[in-house]
């Protein structure tokens, strides 16, 4: 019995795969595709999915391979122009502060070579017939593209295969929303136009909206158009759309001359904002878009689906691994649904001020909104809010059931510990140097928890013996589970287990005045903080998360 069979080889599953193979699990990715798709339907990459690609060591393949979006604008009647540079974002702490646009083949490339340094390969020509389940495992039919049929077991099923999501439907899971009313194309093309180059534009007009958004290449676009039905100049949702007719709707709806030429896709497609119940049914899980489809405001999908496989894969890893109890597993839908569900709301609202209403609604965005937008986009304190969203750099698990503290904020010292990431919370990208790093992030890339024990800001913290050895005997007890460092203010000198905050700015960050320590899950965010450090309490939050020192994959539950 393999761990686990992943349906479905778009980036999510792929991202799923990935993290399991690298976590060592024995799993398999099937796609009823017998190629991989070439059209670059996805196009966003946002800085929280890019820290995911940095946390693989592809992060810098991607940024070569794409377009790093330079500017935001909003282009009304009249060509009243509002513009947002997008290269200064530097409050978000993250090494990507901006927006990457990268073809989703590309991204799928990307992700199918990483996946291949773990041994799997993508089995194409193979789709989901049925499946059955009980509490060992479950039992899975798969059909080739001649017909024939093969059966296979497996620990867990994970959903990747999108809004028609085979394993949903089979699982009776609702799909529960609406589709929008209005008629949308997409096209793929070059454009020449007095805009500025590589830069995102929101085009409201009398007759819909327009959106383009940079793509790699030479004045390369991807436009959207989103009207009302009746305002398709010909044709309907089944007539092939040709460059003929996008041409004449960007003449319509875009108030400076536009060309468009050397189409690469052209498409008419349906909005649809829906999203699951619940995210598991026994050992069955979906994620990305068989859980959630939505309106492409803000380029969130695939970002969400990859971040869907990223929180669920360590957790299913550690339970089949025997580190942790089952329970872990609830806590996927504990955390990713509400991002799920904010995310629904978060674009539907974007896409209701951009796209609905009659006549008046259109009037409004097409004269009113680009002025009020001078003022708004211009706002540093709106900037930030719109930048955090789009990044999903903020999105958090401050609720859940994982994020836990002990003492922290009462009174050590003389020293309030207010400050610093919260349990929930992503851990933000500060310098940090010592055993060949340069950076925070890299000291947590890999897949296992980080163990921060910060000395503290006091004149006479120093890196303690007794802390240097109490990280490495951690580590040592945890093995690949676990990596312990301590953390000293000042500048360092080099030795194992330790890293220089030099001018002490991450311990100011992560409101380390006084001794403390953090527990950093394996995708990123912060699980628990205490202070002091309390080497019996420490190990009991270790115990309860990762079990007992020495736990190994020989209890792993026999298949």
């Amino acid at each position: 019995m393999m761990d686990a069979l992943v349906v479905g080889a778009g980036p999510t599953g792929l991202t799923m795969a990935a993290e399991l193979a690298r976590y060592g699990l024995r799993c398999r990715v099937v796609d009823q595709l017998e190629k991989p798709s070439m059209l670059s339907r996805a196009l966003a990459v946002q800085a929280r999915t890019l820290e995911v690609f940095d946390d693989f060591g592809i992060a810098d393949q991607a940024v070569s391979r794409g377009r790093r979006a330079e500017g935001f604008n909003m282009v009304g009647a009249g060509g009243v122009h509002t513009r947002v540079p997008m290269q200064a974002f530097s409050w978000l702490e993250t090494r990507f502060p901006y927006i990457l646009m990268l073809p989703q083949d590309a991204t799928e490339a990307l992700l199918t070579g990483y996946l291949g340094t773990f041994g799997v390969a993508v089995e194409r020509g193979l789709a989901l017939e049925d499946f059955r389940q009980d509490a060992k495992g479950v039992e899975v039919t798969l059909k080739r593209a001649d017909g024939g049929v093969e059966r296979v077991s497996a620990r867990w099923l994970i959903g990747c295969d999108g809004a028609r999501s085979r394993v949903r439907k089979l699982t009776g899971i609702p799909f529960e929303g609406e589709t929008y009313e209005d008629a949308c194309v997409l096209a793929d093309v070059r454009v020449e136009w007095p805009l500025g180059q590589g830069e995102l534009c929101i085009i409201p007009s009398m007759h819909g909206v327009v959106g383009a958004f940079p793509m790699p290449g030479e004045n390369r676009y991807r436009l959207f158009a989103i009207m009302p039905r009746d305002m398709l100049p010909e044709g309907d949702e089944t007539t092939p759309l040709s460059l003929e007719e996008m041409q004449a709707i960007v003449d319509r709806m875009v108030p400076v001359p536009v060309r468009v030429s050397e189409p690469r896709w052209l498409t008419r497609y349906r909005l649809h904002r829906r999203g699951v119940p619940r995210y598991r049914e026994g050992r069955v899980f979906l994620a990305g878009d068989a859980a959630h489809i939505h309106s492409p405001a803000g380029g969130q999908g695939m970002n969400t689906g990859i971040q869907d496989a990223y929180n669920l894969a360590w957790k299913l890893a550690l339970v089949t691994r025997g580190h942790s109890p089952e329970s872990l597993l609830d806590t996927y839908q504990q955390e990713r649904h509400p991002v799920g569900q904010t995310l629904l709301a978060g674009t539907d609202r974007i896409f209701g001020i951009m796209a609905r209403g009659g006549r008046t609604s259109r009037l409004l965005r097409a004269y009113v909104v680009p002025r009020l937008a001078r003022g708004l986009l211009g706002n540093t304190f709106a900037q930030r809010r719109l930048s955090r969203f789009v990044s999903q750099l903020a999105i958090h698990y401050r609720n859940s059931s994982l994020s836990t503290e002990r003492l922290w904020g009462e009174e050590a010292g003389g020293v309030r510990m207010k400050e610093g990431p919260a349990p929930g919370e992503r851990v933000p990208e500060l310098p940090v140097t010592g055993e060949g790093v340069t950076r925070l992030h890299e000291v947590l890339r890999g897949p296992h928890y980080t163990l921060l024990l910060f000395t503290g800001l006091a004149p006479e913290a120093r890196v303690r013996s007794d802390l240097v050895a109490l990280a490495h005997r951690l580590e040592a007890a945890y093995g690949s589970l676990l990596r312990a460092r301590v953390v000293v203010a000042g500048e360092g000198m080099p030795a194992p287990f330790v890293l220089a905050d030099e001018g002490g700015a991450l311990h100011r960050r992560f409101g380390a005045g006084a001794e403390c320590f953090y527990l950093v899950r394996p995708d990123g965010y912060v699980g628990h903080r205490e202070r002091p450090i309390e080497p019996k309490r420490l190990e009991a939050e270790l115990t309860r998360r990762l079990g007992s020192p020495g736990t190994n994959d020989e209890k792993r539950v026999a298949g």
